[in-house]
C-alpha cells in the first residue's frame, strides 16, 4: 500500500483570497492534520493562526506538522462553533481571516477502529470528537425505522432510503449491527444490483448520512456561518471549502443572506423593512474549484468547492 501524504485542497486559492501574504491573525477552524495552518504560517512571518479541531488525535497530528511555528499557532480541541468564546479564551477579539475545510480527512477512513470506512470492518462509531455519547451503532440500532430512513434521505440524498431502512429493522430482528461492514453488506443487498458501480460503494451515501447524523455536522455548519463573520475586521474575509451539496448549499445561502441589505419578501414591490447593514460582500460569485494540475497530484480534491467573502466596510463591530 502506497504511503499516505496529508496533501491540503485548494492551497493556493486559500493563499491568495484570504490574503495571507499580508500579515494578520487567521482561524484555521478545521485544523485536521494542519496542512492549512502550515501553509498560511509559511506565507508571512507575520500571520498568526488559531487552529481548531474536534478531533484529539487531528490536532496531535497537527501540532507535529507546524512544530517549527509553534510561537505563531495556538490549537484548541473544540468545535468550531463555539468560535466566539475560544477567541475570547485566547484573547483575541477579531481576525484578519477564517477558514472552514469541512472534508472529511483521509486518516479516518484509514483506520477501522474510527468506523468511518467502508472498506474496513470496524465497530459503527463514526464520531469525530470521542467525548460525544451517540454513536453509528446507537443509532442504527435503537433509533426508529422512520427516523433512519429520514437520516438516509436528509443527510445521504439517497433514493433507496426507505429499502434500506427495511432492511436493517429486518437484521435488527436477528441481533445488534455491530460493524461497518455487516452494515455496509445489508445496504449493498437492499439496493438494486442495476443501480451499483465499480467506482462508488453502494452504501456510500449512507456511511456519509450516519457520520453527518452522529456529529451533527450541519447543524455545526449553521451555527459557525451565524456568528463567524461577526468576528472579521472590516475587509477581513472568510473562506469555506465543501465537499457535497448539502454543505454548499448552507454557506451559499448564509453568504447571501449576510450580503442583503433588505430582508422583505420577494414578493414586496419596494422595501418595506428600512434594510440592514451589509455584513459580508462575496467575493467569489461562483465556487473556485481544484486546477487540473492539483486533480492530477491529488484526485481526492475533485469534488472541493470553496466560496468566499468579505466582512463589508460598512459593517458594524458586534453579533449578530
Amino acid at each position: 500500500m502506497r504511503e499516505y501524504r496529508h496533501t491540503p485542497v485548494l492551497v493556493a486559492e486559500v493563499i491568495t483570497y484570504l490574503k495571507c501574504r499580508e500579515g494578520g491573525t487567521f482561524v484555521d477552524a478545521t485544523v485536521g492534520e494542519g496542512g492549512h495552518t502550515r501553509e498560511i504560517l509559511r506565507a508571512s512571518k507575520k500571520n498568526r493562526v488559531i487552529g481548531i479541531d474536534w478531533d484529539q488525535e487531528m490536532l496531535a497530528r497537527a501540532k507535529e506538522r507546524v512544530t517549527e511555528y509553534a510561537d505563531r499557532v495556538t490549537l484548541r480541541h473544540d468545535t468550531f462553533s463555539h468560535l466566539p468564546d475560544i477567541l475570547q479564551t485566547v484573547g483575541v477579539k477579531e481576525v484578519d481571516g477564517l477558514l472552514f475545510d469541512l472534508g472529511v480527512s483521509t486518516v479516518h477512513f484509514q483506520e477501522a477502529k474510527r468506523g468511518f470506512s467502508l472498506l474496513l470492518d470496524g465497530p459503527l462509531d463514526m464520531r469525530m470528537d470521542t467525548r460525544k455519547t451517540i454513536t453509528a451503532f446507537d443509532i442504527v440500532n435503537h433509533r426508529p425505522l422512520k427516523e433512519i430512513e429520514k437520516i438516509i434521505r436528509r443527510y445521504g440524498e439517497e433514493r433507496w432510503a426507505g429499502r434500506i431502512a427495511a432492511a436493517i429493522g429486518r437484521e435488527r430482528q436477528h441481533g445488534e449491527i455491530k460493524t461497518t461492514g455487516v452494515l455496509a453488506e445489508i445496504v449493498a443487498r437492499a439496493i438494486p444490483q442495476r443501480y451499483h458501480t465499480t467506482r462508488v460503494h453502494p452504501a456510500t451515501k449512507t456511511f456519509q448520512a450516519l457520520r453527518i447524523a452522529v456529529n451533527e455536522e450541519l447543524q455545526e455548519i449553521e451555527e459557525a456561518l451565524a456568528v463567524a463573520p461577526f468576528l472579521l475586521k472590516q475587509g477581513g474575509r472568510i473562506g469555506v471549502i465543501s465537499f457535497h451539496s448539502l454543505e454548499d448549499r448552507i454557506v451559499k445561502e448564509n453568504f447571501k443572506r449576510l450580503e442583503k441589505t433588505c430582508v422583505c419578501p420577494p414578493t414586496f414591490p419596494q422595501c418595506a423593512c428600512g434594510g440592514r447593514e451589509q455584513v459580508l460582500k462575496i467575493i467569489t460569485k461562483r465556487p473556485l474549484t481544484p486546477g487540473s494540475d492539483e486533480l492530477r497530484d491529488n484526485p481526492r480534491a475533485r469534488s472541493a468547492k470553496m466560496r468566499v467573502a468579505e466582512r463589508a466596510e460598512s459593517a458594524q463591530e458586534g453579533s449578530p
